[in-house]
C-alpha cells in the first residue's frame, strides 16, 4: 500500500513539475514575461499600428539592447526603401510597466509618449502610449533587421549616430 501511495504522489509531483516548466499555458498561448531589459533585448518589428497592419512596402524595426540602447530603422512618412536611422537610449519602469526614452541627437530629445508594455512573450509585446490608449503598436521578434533596407553607411562603425541624412528626417516614424 505504501509503494502505491508513494508512486501515485511522485507521479502528482512529476505532472506539475513539467506543467510549470512549460513556455505555454492550457490554451497554447506563450506565458507572458516581466518587463526587463533582458527580455526586451533583441531585434523586433512593427506588425500593427493602431489595429491595422503597415502598408505594403512600409516598415519600422528597433533593435534594443541591454545596455539601454536603441537604434530604429523606419520609412514609414518618407518615400525611400532606405530606413531612416535613429538611434538613442531608452529605460524601464517596472512599477508602471513602461518604457520609454530620448533620441541622442538634436539636443536627446525625449520620445512622444512612455509606452505600457502588455502581453511581453519570447515572440511578441505590445506597447500602448500610457497617455494616449489609441496609439498602439504590436511588435514581434525578429532575427535581425533586414541588411537591405540599412543605409549604406550603417555598418561603418564610424558613422555618426543622428547623421543629417536622419536629422533631416525629422517628420519620420519616431517613438
Amino acid at each position: 500500500m505504501k509503494h502505491i501511495l508513494r508512486n501515485v504522489l511522485m507521479a502528482t509531483a512529476a505532472v506539475f513539475l513539467a506543467a510549470s516548466c512549460t513556455k505555454e499555458d492550457a490554451a497554447g498561448t506563450e506565458e507572458s514575461l516581466p518587463l526587463t531589459y533582458i527580455n526586451l533585448d533583441g531585434a523586433w518589428m512593427l506588425a500593427e499600428w493602431n489595429g491595422e497592419p503597415l502598408a505594403e512596402g512600409t516598415y519600422a524595426y528597433i533593435e534594443l539592447t541591454r545596455q539601454h540602447k536603441f537604434t530604429s530603422f523606419s520609412n514609414i512618412e518618407t518615400t525611400s526603401n532606405v530606413a531612416v536611422v535613429l538611434t538613442g537610449e531608452y529605460d524601464i519602469d517596472r512599477e508602471d510597466n513602461t518604457v520609454g526614452g530620448y533620441y541622442d541627437y538634436l539636443y536627446y530629445e525625449q520620445w512622444s509618449h512612455r509606452y505600457v508594455v502588455s502581453g511581453l512573450t519570447d515572440s511578441r509585446m505590445t506597447w500602448t502610449a500610457s497617455d494616449d490608449p489609441s496609439e498602439v503598436r504590436v511588435y514581434v521578434r525578429v532575427d535581425a533587421v533586414p541588411g537591405d533596407i540599412l543605409p549604406p553607411d550603417s555598418s561603418d562603425d564610424t558613422a555618426e549616430s543622428g547623421s543629417g541624412a536622419s536629422v533631416s528626417a525629422a517628420k519620420a516614424f519616431r517613438y
